[in-house]
C-alpha cells in the first residue's frame, strides 16, 4: 500500500492549483444583490418610521393596541437593522473568507 503513494504523490504535486475565477455573468448577479441590499434597508427605515407614526397614531387616539402595535413595528425594524449591520460580518466568518 505505501508503493502506492509513493507513485502517486509526485504525480498529484505536479497538478495545477488555479485561482478563483469569477463565473461569467457574476457582476450582473452582484448588482442584483446590491439592489436588494438597498431595497432592504430602505424598507427597515420605512418600517421604522411607520411605527412611529402608528404608535403616535395610537397615543393620539388614546388606542393601546395601536401604539402596542406601532412599538412593535420599530422594534423590528431596529431587530432588523442591527441584523443587516452584523450580517455581513457573521456570514464571512462562518464561511472563513
Amino acid at each position: 500500500m505505501i508503493q502506492y503513494f509513493e507513485v502517486l504523490m509526485p504525480i498529484l504535486a505536479q497538478i495545477p492549483n488555479p485561482g478563483p475565477e469569477a463565473p461569467p455573468g457574476a457582476d450582473a448577479i452582484l448588482g442584483v444583490v446590491s439592489n436588494i441590499k438597498w431595497g432592504a434597508g430602505v424598507a427597515l427605515l420605512v418600517g421604522f418610521f411607520v411605527g412611529v407614526l402608528v404608535w403616535a397614531g395610537g397615543r393620539w387616539v388614546d388606542h393601546h393596541r395601536a401604539g402596542k402595535v406601532g412599538v412593535v413595528m420599530m422594534l423590528c425594524a431596529l431587530g432588523g437593522g442591527i441584523l443587516y449591520g452584523i450580517g455581513y460580518q457573521l456570514i464571512t466568518h462562518f464561511a472563513g473568507v
